[in-house]
């Protein structure tokens, strides 16, 4: 966060959802192209975000 904003508990499960739901179109892209690397980091991109989200809550 920076500049000192706040985020809300509900904006942060909103991120979350979305973040959930774009690692899920992620991996479809995937099931189609599984060599696509660009992919693949978007994956792991998002894991990584999704795990930090759920660090903290």
């Amino acid at each position: 966060m920076q500049g000192g904003e706040e985020v809300s508990i509900e904006e942060l499960a909103s991120n979350l959802s979305t973040y959930k739901q774009q690692l899920h179109q992620v991996r479809e892209l995937l099931v189609d192209d599984p060599y696509n690397s660009e992919y693949a980091d978007m994956e792991k991109e998002l894991k990584e975000v999704i795990l930090s989200y759920d660090y903290l809550y």
